[in-house]
């Protein structure tokens, strides 16, 4: 391979690689828990650590109706009333970047939880 063939690929290469690092950067993190038992706060933030605050957030039920449209607070959290029967939480920051969690993966936070934002 010759000098300019070498320069080209390794500057494709970087090219490249720069245009997937934003997408990944932005990748959706989502957490729920029960603050008890009729109370539920979601906390939505990306990959690298940033809140989401402002984005939106909805809780649908299986039957794909949707109970609960909400924006994230400040501080990237929404508490809402534990709805009856299955659901799930989407955040959706748009296509091909959603996170979701149902209901049976929400439950009370470890006791060694000390996170501000799963406390009342």
């Amino acid at each position: 391979m010759t000098a300019v063939r070498k320069s080209l690929a390794c500057g494709l290469a970087v090219i490249i690689g720069g245009l997937s690092t934003p997408a990944l950067a932005h990748e959706p993190i989502l957490k729920c828990v029960l603050l008890d038992p009729a109370t539920v706060r979601c906390r939505g933030g990306y990959a690298e650590g940033e809140t989401a605050q402002g984005e939106r957030l909805e809780v649908i039920d299986h039957a794909d109706r949707r109970l609960l449209a909400g924006k994230l607070g400040k501080d990237g959290t929404l508490t809402f009333a534990r709805p009856k029967g299955p659901y799930y939480v989407l955040f959706d920051v748009g296509p091909g970047h959603q996170a979701v969690v149902e209901h049976d993966e929400i439950s009370l936070p470890r006791a060694s939880d000390r996170a501000r934002w799963v406390r009342k």
